[in-house]
Parts: C-alpha cells; structure tokens; sequence
C-alpha cells in the first residue's frame, strides 16, 4: 500500500510524495516524488528515521519545472518496535517543505519448503 501527499506550493507549484505504508525487510522498497510547475530549483532530500538510525537514500538538486523522480532503499529487520519513518524535505530560496511519515515494517522470514518424491521416507531408503 502506499500513500500520497499532493500539495500546492507558491506559485501553483506542486509535489506528490509516493512512499510505501509497510516496507518489507527482506527486498527493495521504493520512494518516488514528482513536481510540477517548480518556479525555483529545490534541494530535496528523503531519510529514513529507525530507532537512532538516519539513512538518507535519496538527495538532489530538482531544478527542471517538470521532475519525476524515484530512488530504491532498504530497511533494517525490525527489533522490537516495528515503526519507522521516512522523512522528506525540499529546500529553495522561498520554499522550504518538510514532511514525515510513519511506516511500518515488515520482517520477513526466510523459509525453504522442500518437496520429496514421497511422503515419508524410512531409514536408509533413497529416493527415486
């Protein structure tokens, strides 16, 4: 699932921010922001916030009136409080945005199922 933020800036600029509610520990997740109309070039960062951790993944300077952008990162298996955030900030000359979310995250276990050619096999026999 994820979540979307559009906001209006001065100058009927906009941004739409597309961050995941519920990251998974074992892949890729992935954060996407576009702007448009943009009147001045932006410093734009995304951080990740888990315990005392802060990983920023994600830091451009966004100068084109149009932008589409979108950056891949990982989170750390959760201990023993599921709740992290990401942090998103985008800094001009007259705007200065800032905006954080709550994200969930998921472990994973890693679990191999085998599948024998029986269902049970008795001491000593091999399969075949």
């Amino acid at each position: 699932m994820t979540e979307l933020s559009v906001l209006v800036l001065p100058s009927y600029s906009q941004y739409v921010l597309l961050v995941p509610t519920v990251v998974r520990s074992d892949s890729p997740q992935t954060a996407c922001v576009q702007f448009h109309g943009l009147s001045q070039p932006l410093s734009v960062s995304i951080v990740l916030e888990y315990g005392s951790v802060q990983k920023t993944f994600f830091e451009e300077f966004v100068t084109k009136n149009d932008s589409f952008k979108c950056c891949e990162f990982k989170v750390p298996p959760a201990t023993s409080d599921p709740l992290a955030f990401i942090s998103f900030s985008a800094k001009g000359t007259t705007v200065n945005l800032a905006e954080r979310r709550s994200v969930a995250i998921q472990n994973v276990d890693n679990t191999v199922f085998i599948q024998t050619d029986k269902p049970i096999y008795k001491p000593g026999q091999k399969g075949g």
